[in-house]
């Protein structure tokens, strides 16, 4: 059970790794790219017509694969008043479970569509004429790698409700332990 445990451990610092530098690199290209295009408006020098699709494929890329990490490190966007108010609680464990569930729904849904998408997309870009499944395939695999990590959260929440049913520390009516 150790070395399963290393091997995750270390899968998973090297997806974030990876994850991470993807990330940036989209967004230094962003910037680079854009920056670019303000400066020949004002410099015309060169036409950089073909950026936008770079921006495009970048901008794409960036969102998905940033929301993966922010996923896994619990950091995305979310309204915390009713688990706030739980916390501790048996009834705030289980609606970390509940809302964990409803969003490996929501991804699922999200990664399959993604995928048809991918899938459905056989035009190519305009002027780089690069194949347009590269900009919707970011989409299944954020999902994916979100609906890892959820498996994951789901699995702690178990554990937390278990631990908490075992030990008795919630209480008659799920009163802080």
């Amino acid at each position: 059970m150790n070395k399963i445990r290393r091997f995750l451990l270390q899968f998973d610092r090297s997806l974030m790794t990876t994850l991470r530098l993807l990330t940036l690199t989209c967004f230094v290209a962003l910037l680079i790219l854009l920056g670019g295009v303000v400066f020949v408006r004002f410099v015309p020098v060169t036409s950089l017509g073909w950026s936008d699709e770079i921006v495009e494929w970048a901008f794409a890329w960036m969102v998905f694969m940033g929301a993966a990490v922010l996923w896994r490190n619990n950091e995305h966007f979310r309204v915390a008043w009713l688990p706030d108010r739980l916390n501790g609680r048996t009834s705030g464990k289980v609606l970390g479970l509940i809302v964990e569930i409803l969003s490996m729904v929501f991804l699922a849904v999200m990664s399959y569509y993604g995928m048809k998408l991918t899938v459905a997309a056989h035009d190519r870009s305009p002027i780089l004429e690069l194949p347009r499944h590269i900009w919707y395939f970011c989409i299944p695999l954020a999902g994916i790698t979100m609906i890892a990590y959820s498996i994951r959260n789901l699995i702690g929440h178990v554990l937390e409700i278990r631990h908490s049913v075992s030990t008795g520390k919630a209480g008659k009516g799920g009163t802080k332990g």
